[in-house]
């Protein structure tokens, strides 16, 4: 299989992540760096290992949360009883993952957000929405399984970066020299999702250039500057167990 292939074994898909490798501009980030950097971030729960059921109900509610809809307790409850799924279960992960508004009602899952107040925009079928972070942008269309595209801009010089992502790959990058921070986080650090949004999220952005995002860095040696199509390729990797259920 190539990088962006997936093989159907009993109804559930299979990526080849032996291949996972990306090059850009003449930069390439091998397999074995895709993958320390993939697991590192698995080690710290971003994602954990959540099986199948939870998997399948994660790939339900970020669904309806892309249409724009807030997710009350009688959809979660119909998820849940379709699924066959513990509820106590699903209402620990649910609250670990997820971000609510002011009547308990989920409006974000994994970095999908309804919430305006989050300064990556992402559109996808016609829905204007939000991430908690640029990396986010990458491997949502994955889990939707749906073409978006994201309008971000730079902390440093607050310029507009734009990008196409489809479940295939990075379709179009403006500028062509735009890459991603990535948090190299500890295994302590993203226990909750308020951990993720401080540890991790507020410090994923896009930048024009890798010129620009070394400065933005600078001094932190618990960052990663990649390609756009690297992180794609790296949001692939590191939610391999989720996509086999999307």
């Amino acid at each position: 299989m190539t990088p962006h292939s997936a093989a159907i074994n009993n109804g559930v898909k299979t990526f080849d992540v032996q291949t996972l490798a990306q090059t850009e501009g003449g930069t390439t980030l091998g397999n074995s760096r895709a993958i320390e950097i993939a697991e590192k971030l698995n080690q710290a729960g971003v994602p954990p290992k959540f099986g199948p059921d939870i998997s399948r109900l994660l790939i339900k509610v970020i669904g309806i949360v892309a249409e724009g809809q807030p997710v009350n307790d009688e959809l979660v409850s119909g998820l849940v009883a379709e699924i066959g799924i513990d509820e106590a279960k699903a209402a620990e992960f649910l609250r670990s993952v997820t971000e609510r508004d002011d009547d308990d009602n989920i409006v974000g899952i994994v970095g999908l957000s309804q919430n305006p107040n989050w300064a990556h925009r992402f559109n996808v079928n016609g829905n204007s929405l939000r991430t908690w972070c640029a990396w986010d942008t990458l491997f949502i269309p994955l889990l939707l399984n749906r073409t978006a595209t994201i309008e971000s801009e730079s902390p440093v010089s607050k310029e507009t970066i734009r990008v196409t992502v489809s479940p295939d790959g990075v379709n179009e990058t403006s500028p062509k020299e735009a890459v991603v921070s990535i948090v190299l986080l500890e295994s302590d650090q993203a226990k909750s999702v308020e951990e993720v949004w401080s540890q991790f999220c507020h410090q994923v952005y896009f930048f024009t250039s890798r010129e620009e995002g070394e400065q933005w860095t600078a001094g932190r040696d618990d960052i990663e500057i990649l390609t756009v199509d690297e992180a794609f390729e790296l949001g692939k990797h590191a939610w391999s167990g989720v996509l086999a259920y999307s």
